[in-house]
């Protein structure tokens, strides 16, 4: 007896791609919550690391805080950082500009693994980039490749080196004049552990994101472009105190948050050598945090873009800033 097997139909055909479409669909919504999650983990993770890390290194150094950025000139001979050695492990000693970022320095103290440092980064060309030049687990020389800056100035995540350790590079001519290492003003940031107020609520790093050196407003799209991953200075909401008295409002914004959560530079803001702009990562209007006792949370953005306490080591008690 003869059989015709019957074949499908080319409607049949596109209806059952079309449910498989809808079941791949519902299965990566059901997944993507997972995903999140899981970066959220490793993220808080890497920043835990590297706040323990930071007390690790204040602790070997009789509670000093680890400088954020260093400028080149103060490598020269008589300068303050004349005689820092930084190593990697095989024993080679890296050159002076490779040491200015905090990355170089921090390394040691968690294992020698860039990893931790890129964890969140999300770009995985750059992350391609790393491992063909420098390996997996371990260091290699920042070099003159293609990656901007070297290894050291491109983290995932930034420092509030302002006002954490000192930092004579970036934010302008009050934030550099004001470096632990000119002596000639009052200083602004904290050099050692006792300095600080409370350091359970002090930001030490967080996500970043390279600002565009010569801003333009996100309305004119033929000249914005939006801000590159990852860079080793964290910068705070705000960089100028007006008056020291109780009186004092923070001026100088450095940046704003936008529709959304997202990070809007302020154009007035001391950008010429770059800043590093915290960024959503948690959801919108949501970043993980590194707090210099140690601890990791998650936080709301624009709370912190209001309240200068957060940021800076002395806390006097009239740090909340007026709204820009």
């Amino acid at each position: 007896m003869n059989r015709r097997h019957r074949a499908f139909s080319l409607l049949e055909l596109l209806v059952s791609i079309a449910i498989i479409m809808v079941l791949v669909g519902l299965l990566l919504a059901s997944l993507r919550p997972v995903k999140a999650a899981a970066t959220r983990t490793d993220s808080m993770n890497a920043l835990k690391q590297m706040a323990l890390a930071y007390n690790s290194y204040s602790d070997e150094h009789r509670k000093r805080l680890m400088p954020g950025y260093i400028g080149a000139d103060l490598f020269a001979d008589g300068e303050p950082f004349e005689n820092l050695i930084v190593k990697l492990p095989a024993g080679e000693v890296l050159d002076r500009t490779d040491a200015q970022s905090y990355v170089w320095r921090l390394a040691p103290y968690v294992d020698h693994a860039w990893e931790t440092f890129f964890t969140d980064t999300r770009d995985h060309g750059l992350l391609s980039e790393l491992e063909a030049e420098f390996g997996k687990g371990v260091y290699g020389p920042a070099g003159d490749g293609d990656i901007d800056g070297g290894i050291s100035e491109r983290p995932a995540y930034g420092l509030n080196s302002i006002f954490v350790g000192g930092d004579s590079f970036h934010g302008g001519e009050y934030a550099t004049d004001r470096n632990p290492w000119n002596g000639t003003m009052e200083k602004i940031a904290a050099t050692r552990f006792s300095e600080v107020k409370n350091p359970s609520r002090l930001i030490i790093f967080a996500p970043t994101a390279l600002a565009n050196r010569n801003y333009n407003p996100p309305n004119d799209p033929d000249v914005y472009e939006d801000p590159e991953l990852g860079f080793c200075e964290l910068r705070p909401p705000y960089l100028v105190l007006d008056d020291p008295s109780p009186s004092g409002q923070w001026i100088d914004p450095q940046w704003t948050v936008g529709v959304g959560g997202l990070v809007e530079q302020s154009r007035t803001g001391e950008f010429d050598d770059g800043a590093g702009l915290p960024i959503a990562r948690s959801g919108k209007n949501l970043m993980p945090v590194a707090h210099l006792d140690g601890s990791a949370v998650v936080e709301q953005i624009s709370d912190l873009s209001r309240d200068m306490r957060r940021w800076d080591p002395f806390e006097v008690g009239r740090r909340v800033t007026q709204d820009p």
